[in-house]
C-alpha cells in the first residue's frame, strides 16, 4: 500500500508541516478531533476529508464555508489526488506526496509547501489583479533633474511578493504571458495619476517577443493610452535574433511606439547589431556600472568607448544600478545621459509622485523572473 503525505505550512508563523495521511477518513478542520488541525479562521470546524481506495486517492469537501481546491480549481464532488497535486483548503496550500528521503525532509517541506502557496496564490493574483506598481526616478546626469521613473512590480500575496516569485508560479502554469501583460497594463493604469502623464517604458517577456500574436497586447496597449509616449523593452539576448528583433521594431513603429535594449553587456549582443536596429535608448547592465569609480583607468576607457559609439549611432544611453556617489560621477564623466539607482532614488508608492512635474523621458519597467526588467 502507498503511504499518502500532506506537505504544506500551518498556523499564523508558517511553521512547514508533513503529516502522513493515515488512518482514513483523513479529516481536515479546525476541531481538535480533525486529523490534520488547522488553526486558521478561513478553516471550517471540519473542513474536508481525505481517503483511499484501490491504493488512490480522494477528496471530499464537506460543506466548508471556503472550499477545497484542486491545483487552483474548486471541487464540488469527490475528486481524485495524484502525486504532485496541490489541495488548498480555503487559503491554505498543501502539497500531495508519496514520500520525502528522510536526510532532506526539512528541506524538501519548505520548497514543496513554498511552491504549492505560490501556485494557488497566483490563480488569486490574477483574478484580483493585486499587483502594485513602484516607481523609483531616473536621473539626468547632466543637469541632475529627475526626468522619469522605473515602475517595479509587486505583490502582497504569500509567496508572490516579488517579481522572481510571480514569473516562477506563471511559469510553472504556462502563463508568464498573461501576467506579463498584467504587469504592463496596471503600471499603465497607475502612470495615469501623475500630475502629467509621463512618458513610460515597458518590458516584454520572451514567451511574448516570439509568438506571432505581439499586435494584440502592442494595439491594446496603444489603445489603453492612445497619446501617451511609450518604449517597450527587450533583454539584451534577443538582440542575436537580428530579424526578429527587427520585425518587432516595425511593429511598433506602427504604434508609434519606441524600443529599448535593457542589460546591455550582461550577455552577447553586438555594436553592429544594435547599430542596424537603432534602439532609442540602451540600459548598461548594473555588472558593467557597479565598482566602475575604483576600476583601472583601461577599463573605464573601455566602457567610455562603448558609451560613445552608442551616442554616435544617435542612441541615449542609461546607467543602470548607481548606488554610490562615485558610481554617479564616473558615470557623467564617461558620457552617460540618463541614470538610475539607489543613490539616486529608492522605489515609492504612486502618492509619493502625485505632484510630479514630467520631464521630456520616463521609464516604466516590470522585473523578470530573473530579477531583471521583462516584463521585478
Amino acid at each position: 500500500m502507498r503511504e499518502w503525505l500532506l506537505v504544506g505550512k500551518i498556523g499564523s508563523s508558517g511553521e512547514s508541516c508533513t503529516k502522513l495521511i493515515d488512518p482514513v477518513p483523513f479529516r481536515v478542520g479546525r476541531r481538535p478531533e480533525a486529523s490534520l488541525m488547522v488553526p486558521r479562521t478561513t478553516i471550517s470546524g471540519l473542513h474536508a476529508e481525505l481517503f483511499t481506495a484501490e491504493d488512490r486517492l480522494f477528496v471530499r469537501d464537506l460543506n466548508s464555508t471556503n472550499g477545497t481546491f484542486i491545483n487552483g480549481t474548486q471541487i464540488t464532488d469527490v475528486s481524485e489526488l495524484k502525486e504532485d497535486d496541490v489541495v488548498q483548503f480555503a487559503d491554505v496550500a498543501f502539497r500531495v506526496m508519496h514520500s520525502i528521503p528522510k536526510s532532506d525532509s526539512n528541506t524538501a517541506s519548505e520548497n514543496f509547501c513554498d511552491h504549492a502557496l505560490a501556485r494557488v496564490q497566483f490563480d488569486k493574483l490574477l483574478r484580483e489583479e493585486v499587483i502594485t506598481p513602484y516607481f523609483q526616478p531616473i536621473v539626468n546626469l547632466g543637469t541632475g533633474a529627475t526626468e522619469g521613473f522605473e515602475v517595479l512590480a509587486r505583490s502582497r500575496l504569500i509567496g508572490l511578493e516579488t517579481p522572481g516569485r510571480m514569473f516562477a508560479a506563471a511559469a510553472d502554469l504556462q502563463m508568464e504571458a498573461r501576467l506579463s501583460d498584467l504587469m504592463r497594463r496596471k503600471g499603465v493604469e497607475v502612470s495615469q495619476y501623475f500630475h502629467e502623464i509621463p512618458p513610460i517604458y515597458l518590458n516584454t517577456h520572451p514567451v511574448e517577443f516570439e509568438c506571432d500574436t505581439a499586435w494584440e497586447w502592442v494595439s491594446r496597449l496603444r489603445e489603453t493610452s492612445p497619446h501617451q509616449k511609450i518604449i517597450i523593452e527587450v533583454h539584451e539576448g534577443a538582440v542575436t535574433d537580428v530579424i526578429g528583433v527587427a520585425r518587432f521594431r516595425a511593429l511598433l513603429r506602427d504604434y508609434d511606439i519606441g524600443l529599448a535594449f535593457d542589460d546591455f553587456g550582461a550577455g552577447q549582443a553586438r555594436i553592429a547589431e544594435l547599430a542596424s536596429i537603432r534602439p532609442d535608448c540602451l540600459k548598461f547592465d548594473r555588472s558593467i556600472i557597479t565598482g566602475l569609480d575604483h576600476a583601472d583607468a583601461s577599463h573605464q576607457r573601455f566602457v567610455r568607448t562603448l558609451v560613445d559609439a552608442i551616442r554616435d549611432i544617435g542612441v541615449v544611453p542609461l546607467a543602470e544600478g548607481i548606488e554610490t556617489l562615485g558610481e554617479r560621477q564616473i558615470c557623467t564623466e564617461i558620457g552617460f545621459e540618463l541614470a538610475q539607482g539607489y543613490f539616486l532614488g529608492m522605489p515609492q508608492p504612486i502618492e509619493t509622485y502625485r505632484d510630479w512635474e514630467s520631464s521630456p523621458s520616463v521609464e516604466l519597467m516590470v522585473l523578470s523572473a530573473s530579477g531583471h526588467p521583462v516584463a521585478t
